[in-house]
């Protein structure tokens, strides 16, 4: 059920956006990371690199303040000491932009929002083995969500943008960890994003 939902809303945010004052495509490089905690103590995993892709749209509501959405495909994750793990997640941003005028054809861009995160699959690879992550009882949760911060520069059809993304959401449960059943295990995204995007109809 909740699948179902989430692709419907998926397929909404796509036909608002053939609505929008523009569209356009969007992808960048992600480094992503966790924070995870478990009875109290913390682990420190490195950063992998992935990337994100997908379609944007840009609807002005007044003057220099914008609400932007879009449908991303994101892959997030972390590294272990020999164990890297890759989600890849279908993600809605929200955002809350607001345009400062440059000069007639640029603007310094800033925003910020929630976003929502489905994750449809994921790659445990630990000693050269490469396995499925397991979602559900006593696995990581599909559903993640969090708040993203972002400030870039438009000019014409191309914005530039530096984002960074903190989940919310806890993505496992205490069982998943191997701890019994007493345990608080948490583990949640966060994620540095380099981006460029194309916005159709724009620089005209």
């Amino acid at each position: 059920m909740k699948t179902k939902l989430l692709f419907a809303i998926a397929l909404l945010l796509i036909v608002q956006m053939t609505k929008a004052q523009t569209f356009g495509i969007k992808g960048g490089v992600n480094i992503a990371n966790m924070t995870i905690s478990a009875m109290g103590m913390s682990v420190s995993p490195s950063s992998i690199t992935g990337f994100h892709i997908g379609v944007v749209g840009d609807f002005n509501v007044q003057g220099n303040l914008f609400l932007n959405t879009g449908l991303l495909y994101s892959l997030k994750g972390a590294s272990f000491v020999g164990d890297k793990m890759t989600l890849n997640y279908l993600e809605v941003p929200i955002n809350v932009a607001y345009k400062f005028p440059i000069s007639t054809k640029s603007k310094f861009v800033v925003e910020a929002g929630p976003y929502l995160g489905y994750a449809l699959s994921g790659k445990d690879k630990s000693g050269g083995v490469s396995t499925n992550v397991e979602f559900g009882s006593g696995g990581m949760k599909r559903f993640d969500y969090g708040i993203g911060f972002g400030a870039g520069v438009e000019f014409g059809s191309l914005i530039a943008s530096l984002n960074y993304e903190l989940g919310l959401a806890n993505l496992i449960d205490s069982s998943s960890l191997g701890l019994g059943s007493g345990a608080d295990g948490k583990a949640k995204n966060k994620v540095f994003q380099i981006s460029l995007a194309y916005m159709f109809g724009k620089g005209k």
